[in-house]
């Protein structure tokens, strides 16, 4: 579902309370379990979880390749929101995701929205990159994981 031409939004309702969800899109050793695309590994080399604070991580995709990430938090409202920069090093922003966290009747309705610079650069994501499918893959393994943490 796209709301203007330079985002992606994707939602999720995950059978999990909202406090477990955040604290596992918060916590490194979470994260490492869930995060990105179905065959993709994520090793974070470091994390901040902190207004202006970083995760430096990498994504490595199932052919090997290595794919360097960089968030930078911007707003943080605890198990609510997150809002941060997404980049591949410092200095390079791709797009801004606002992340939120709505708990509905025990389960938590997850919402990404990526902004991009421009549409083309959205375009190149989703059409080269399959951005959308990626979104829903990462936030179906969320919805896994959570259940076999509870």
């Amino acid at each position: 579902m796209m709301s203007s031409d330079r985002e992606v939004i994707i939602t999720r309702v995950v059978k999990a309370p909202r406090v477990l969800v955040f604290n596992a899109w918060t916590d490194p050793v979470h994260l490492e379990h869930w995060y990105g695309p179905d065959g993709f590994v994520t090793k974070t080399i470091s994390m901040e979880f902190r207004v202006g604070g970083k995760w430096k991580f990498t994504m490595t995709g199932p052919d090997g390749t290595v794919f360097p990430n960089l968030v930078v938090y911007k707003e943080i409202t605890p198990v609510e929101r997150i809002v941060h920069d997404h980049g591949e090093r410092e200095g390079h922003v791709m797009f801004e995701a606002t992340i939120t966290f709505v708990e509905t009747d025990g389960a938590t309705l997850i919402t990404m929205r990526s902004l991009f610079l421009t549409k083309e650069a959205r375009d190149l994501v989703v059409e080269k990159f399959g951005a959308i499918e990626g979104g829903e893959q990462t936030l179906a393994r969320l919805d896994e994981y959570v259940k076999r943490i509870r």
